[in-house]
């Protein structure tokens, strides 16, 4: 899906971070997968079409891994949020705060910690996807296994966070009992279960740092801590049986 320079500049500037090297990278594509977050509630009566967007997109790239973190701001109309975190809505925080908005909302999709937009705009993610894809990638790379994230770099880089992520893998089905969704089954892509801060990196060389992930799949992001932006990420999947 090929686009002008001059309309994804227009589309992206309301709400975009990490926005170097176009020009040098136009005509490439990100080796690496693209990181796509969603900030979902089962209150929010749009977030159903976020949801479904993400699972499309998903099934038709394979060049994107989703999360989807429940916020619970939304409780006091009475429905639980069975997975939401303090720490998801203190991350939703943040980038409310380094994209210039009014506060965080729902729902809101955050591509590789570079720029936001509405979860219910499935034209506008797509753009997003694409002008994040033609990214100049510094070559940045973690090397995940089941308790050891290893870090590579072939130059310097920002100092980053590495965050430890449990999720259920594939489609979760929650199904509100009041609210707007009522009576719906809404299926979620990889929701996540929990957040924690495993380390920081300098960026200047390579670096190792050990984790536990047990009994849930994993997600391990790093990710510098001034832009924002995703410089890699890594999983460990689900051991059954």
């Amino acid at each position: 899906m090929k686009k002008t320079k001059f309309r994804s500049l227009f589309l992206l500037s309301a709400g975009a971070m990490c926005l170097n090297g176009l020009s040098a990278q136009a005509d490439s594509v990100t080796s690496r997968p693209i990181l796509v977050e969603l900030f979902s509630s089962q209150s929010c009566v749009a977030c159903p079409t976020a949801n479904e967007i993400l699972i499309n997109l998903t099934e038709e790239d394979q060049h994107i891994f989703p999360i989807v973190w429940s916020v619970p701001y939304w409780e006091y109309m009475g429905v639980e949020e069975p997975y939401a975190e303090p720490e998801f809505l203190v991350r939703q925080r943040n980038y409310a705060e380094a994209f210039d908005l009014r506060g965080p909302y729902t729902p809101q999709v955050v591509v590789d910690g570079c720029t936001q937009n509405s979860g219910v705009s499935e034209s506008n993610i797509v753009e997003r996807i694409h002008h994040v894809d033609h990214e100049a990638d510094p070559g940045t790379r973690v090397h995940v296994t089941d308790s050891l994230v290893e870090i590579s770099t072939p130059q310097p880089v920002a100092p980053s966070d590495i965050w430890l992520v449990g999720y259920r893998p594939g489609i979760t089905v929650l199904s509100p009992d009041r609210g707007g969704n009522s009576g719906t089954d809404l299926p979620h892509m990889n929701i996540a279960t929990g957040l924690e801060k495993i380390g920081t990196w300098d960026g200047t060389s390579g670096a190792s740092f050990t984790f536990e992930c047990e009994h849930e799949a994993c997600l391990v992001i790093l990710q510098e801590q001034d832009s924002y932006e995703i410089l890699d990420f890594g999983t460990v999947p689900l051991v059954t049986g």
